[in-house]
């Protein structure tokens, strides 16, 4: 579409949104004018599903930016970018590694490890302790997440979010709308019996152990001081809604931009070769890999870039929601109109990244083999809204993706039909499962 219509057009959908898909443009729109386009639509479906926008991602009443900044300060005392948060995504990876070890080469579906890997980090964070690698825990609630989001785009159920009659459907047991709400109350039961077992055994006079604790203390604070906890800021509403994006948030986009990442190594032979030598070069195959080793690995940075670049596991953000009116290359936006940002526009581009369907690190590489970053490259989003955990994603994918390479070689299950590039298209991009042989190289 943007071949035909141009870098910002409006769209239809029935209302008028306005499509933002040149890097220049997203740029004006999400950074320079971010305060007037961090508003988010009013979706009826969360309404009728959980009394309101709450939690970090749909939300916009006039608390989402202090609840934003209650969340980062809470998971940077957790632990977001230091040695403590470092020390538990390897721990993670090592017992991912000595379960694949254990496979002796046998094929895999990694999807499941790694969404065991990346779920533990944020079980950690959240409610304070991790699940077993055995069971199969997380890889059935990213399955939940995943076609939960998936009826999310359902026509007719994105139809309800914009046309109220259509809300009667909703009581009509094989809708796309309530399956949508199976999968959702699935999950939400878990948090709500997580936050149960933190109300009985919480220690208000305690450093919190996690992030329902620090809430839990916070709500009961606002409390005294007679701010209602029933509904809005410091309700369990708005805590079990932050729950459900910090884990939609933080283990979808990660474990599938990881398991595209091996993927893409078995299709380039001659650039995991050069990866491996790199890691053999720099690091070796007996010290662990940290993330004083990033600035060391050029070649393999530039290939987690592109991978980024290539897989764009966010394709289409979020709606947003204009506050004010601005002006981006004669256009004027007005306020109250939904705006979203296409990066896979930008990211799959051919002006901007020629021949965008080809792995190539080499586009994030000076002459001297130096790393180089690119700004075009937004995996994060960019603005207000921009992705909370970003400084723990990158974290997560180095240390993992690094360690994985110096550990094993990348083989398919079947040499003569290497798996394909199938994606399934919700909120997120992930990819269909396929079979690995993880081969020992240490």
């Amino acid at each position: 579409m943007k071949k035909k219509y141009g870098s910002i057009f409006t769209l239809w959908l029935p209302e008028p949104t306005i499509m933002v898909c040149g890097s220049e443009q997203l740029k004006t729109a999400f950074v320079k004018n971010g305060e007037k386009t961090a508003g988010r639509p009013n979706f009826k479906i969360m309404e009728l599903h959980d009394d309101g926008n709450y939690g970090l991602v749909f939300s916009d009443d006039s608390f989402w930016k202090s609840q934003r900044r209650f969340a980062l300060r809470v998971l940077r005392d957790f632990g977001f970018g230091r040695p403590i948060l470092e020390n538990a995504i390897l721990q993670q990876a090592s017992d991912a590694c000595n379960y694949f070890r254990s496979l002796n080469g046998e094929p895999v579906d990694v999807n499941i490890t790694l969404s065991a890997c990346v779920g533990n980090i944020i079980h950690q964070l959240v409610f304070g302790s991790t699940v077993s690698f055995d069971e199969y825990f997380y890889y059935d609630f990213k399955c939940k997440l995943i076609e939960s989001e998936r009826l999310f785009f359902h026509p007719l159920t994105f139809f309800m979010n914009l046309w109220k009659p259509l809300r009667i459907l909703k009581f009509l047991g094989g809708s796309s709308y309530q399956k949508m709400i199976n999968y959702n109350d699935e999950l939400l039961e878990y948090y709500k019996k997580q936050l149960k077992e933190h109300r009985t055994t919480i220690n208000y006079d305690n450093e919190p152990r996690d992030y329902i604790d620090a809430f839990l203390i916070e709500q009961k604070k606002q409390n005294s001081e007679g701010v209602s906890t029933e509904f809005g800021e410091w309700s369990d509403l708005q805590l079990l809604g932050t729950v459900y994006d910090l884990f939609a948030a933080g283990t979808e986009a990660v474990s599938s931009t990881l398991t595209t990442f091996i993927l893409y190594m078995i299709h380039y032979p001659k650039i995991k070769q050069e990866i491996y030598e790199e890691i053999d070069r720099v690091i070796g195959r007996e010290k662990v890999v940290t993330m004083s080793d990033q600035p060391k690995l050029p070649y393999f940075n530039a290939c987690l870039l592109e991978a980024q670049r290539i897989i764009t596991s966010v394709p289409i953000n979020a709606f947003h929601r204009t506050f004010e009116e601005f002006v981006i290359d004669g256009y004027t936006i007005p306020k109250g109109i939904n705006i979203i940002p296409q990066f896979e526009a930008v990211h799959k581009d051919e002006i901007e990244f020629p021949d965008p369907w080809t792995f190539d690190p080499l586009r994030f590489l000076d002459e001297e083999m130096n790393y180089k970053k690119d700004e075009r490259v937004t995996p994060f989003s960019l603005g207000k809204r921009a992705c909370l955990g970003e400084s723990l994603v990158r974290m997560e994918l180095f240390l993992f993706a690094a360690t994985f390479a110096q550990n094993f070689d990348f083989q398919p299950a079947d040499p003569k039909n290497l798996p394909l590039f199938e994606f399934e298209y919700t909120i997120t991009k992930n990819i269909k499962s396929f079979n690995v042989r993880l081969i020992n190289r240490k």
